[in-house]
């Protein structure tokens, strides 16, 4: 009994401590934890139905696609540039990001791109239009990004346009040059 009240005040002290350096109360804390696991819950059951699904396609890596338009070009490798339209929204529908809608595809380093993009990218040919539903490990994960929440999964319609050069470095001021042996 008395190692069980040591755990519960040790757990207690470490997510106050967690609170203080992240700037949360216990509340905000103990909401995020509840959106995380709902939001994995409701992730999980999407898939399942997602994946039972004709013609979609689940990945090793948990990643769902559907090619809605096969391409015939190239294959990025991983250390490539790509140019993509593509548009993002969570399972409930709610679309958060949209590159048609700017008007404006984007480049990116396939590298740099999240996990489940980089598993769908590096077997896709140019030109080639798809649906994908990435798993939040393959995603943002437990922390989110911006208007992410924590453990979301998400949904993508995503359409490789190019392999592109990277763009070329400008020369950097004597100010902004990096200080020697800091990383």
């Amino acid at each position: 009994m008395l190692r069980v009240i040591l755990l519960s005040l040790a757990a207690l002290v470490a997510v106050f401590l967690v609170a203080r350096s992240s700037g949360l109360t216990p509340q905000q804390i103990e909401d995020r934890v509840l959106l995380a696991t709902l939001n994995a819950e409701e992730g999980t059951d999407y898939r399942r139905r997602e994946a039972a699904r004709p013609g979609v396609v689940r990945l090793s890596s948990g990643v769902l696609v559907e090619v809605l338009v096969p391409g015939d070009g190239e294959v990025p490798a991983l250390e490539d540039w790509v140019r993509v339209h593509y548009r993002g929204w969570r399972i409930d529908g709610r679309e958060f990001d949209n590159s048609w809608r700017r008007e404006e595809p984007a480049t990116l380093p396939v590298a740099r791109a999240i996990a489940g993009w980089q598993d769908v990218l590096a077997q896709s040919p140019v030109g080639t239009r798809m649906w994908l539903v990435t798993p939040p490990e393959r995603a943002y994960g437990r922390s989110g990004a911006g208007v992410i929440g924590p453990d979301e999964t998400l949904v993508f319609e995503l359409k490789l346009l190019a392999i592109v050069p990277p763009p070329a470095t400008q020369a950097r001021a004597e100010w902004e040059q990096p200080v020697p042996n800091l990383r």
